[in-house]
């Protein structure tokens, strides 16, 4: 799936310090999020694209969750 990052919230964490949610749109413009969290292995990959307007490919879904994009996913960045 390609899909572009229009909106980023960060927020508390019941585990202490803060996550973000990364709100898409596809090509379609069917919506989509994910939930990171910078103690997590994945968030060096994040870190450095998680902007708004960045286009990425290779996203996929957590399975039956149809709207949750799976953090882990192994993403290229659009130009």
């Amino acid at each position: 799936m390609i899909a572009t990052i229009i909106k980023i919230k960060k927020s508390k964490s019941r585990y202490g310090g803060y996550f973000y949610y990364a709100f898409f749109k596809d090509d379609k413009g069917k919506s989509f999020y994910t939930c990171l969290y910078p103690k997590m292995r994945n968030w060096a990959r994040w870190n450095k694209i998680l902007k708004v307007g960045v286009t990425l490919a290779g996203l996929h879904t957590v399975k039956g969750k149809n709207n949750l994009i799976d953090a882990d996913s192994r993403f290229t960045k659009v130009d």
